[in-house]
């Protein structure tokens, strides 16, 4: 075969030369990431709690969002603020038992029933509170594991309405039963209370609060 250029020597050498092999593609591992969870954060979840969830406070009816745990408390999202509380101050919002509950709750702008005994006629007299949750103004509808919160903070009410009159007695009926609502009332008064309130064991199944 005659060659008549250099163009035509390129072209028989292309052809004569092996293609080189491709190397084999390797596996290439796969990227794990694994979450790390803190022990507030995995407590938090056990109790079906999560960053971002909505929950509603118990004592103000307000609606906040949890944006961190910390021991023994949750941080909570309220109007740009964070603040914290503890998991019986707030409850998760469920969308039916959250109907029942927002109309259960006694609100600070709601109208009193006319047997609710938040406050008496003589500001100085003696006050009786049945703590018994059907007793109390609202239960209607409360569901069993949101009762004794409930029954908690109807107590603060009473005691935060009253605390301006030196003085004034209130009679706290919790009843006898497993007595974990007079063991909650009484802890509530030395821990949060005890500057403004002294109590007395009363007779059974009541408590003796005197305003300081």
């Amino acid at each position: 075969m005659k060659l008549t250029d250099l163009k035509d020597l390129r072209v028989i050498k292309k052809s004569l030369s092996p293609e080189p092999e491709k190397a084999p593609v390797q596996n290439q591992p796969r990227k794990r990431s694994i979450e790390l969870r803190s022990k507030e954060e995995e407590h938090a979840c056990n109790e079906g709690l999560f960053k971002g969830q909505k929950v509603r406070m118990m004592d103000t009816n307000d609606t906040v969002t949890i944006v961190g745990f910390g021991k023994d408390f949750y941080e909570l999202e309220l109007d740009g603020l964070t603040i914290r509380a503890v998991r019986s101050e707030f409850i998760p919002i469920n969308a039916d038992e959250d109907r029942k509950l927002r109309a259960a709750i006694p609100s600070r702008s709601t109208k009193k029933s006319a047997d609710e005994p938040l406050r008496s006629e003589d500001p100085l007299s003696d006050l009786t509170v049945d703590l018994h949750i059907e007793r109390i103004p609202g239960s209607d509808g409360i569901p069993e594991w949101a009762a004794l919160d409930f029954q908690m903070n109807y107590f603060r009410q009473v005691l935060r309405q009253n605390l301006k009159h030196k003085g004034k007695r209130i009679v706290f009926i919790h009843g006898v039963g497993d007595g974990i609502l007079a063991q909650a009332i009484r802890k509530e008064l030395d821990e949060v209370f005890a500057l403004s309130c002294s109590y007395t064991f009363g007779p059974m199944g009541a408590t003796n609060v005197t305003i300081r």
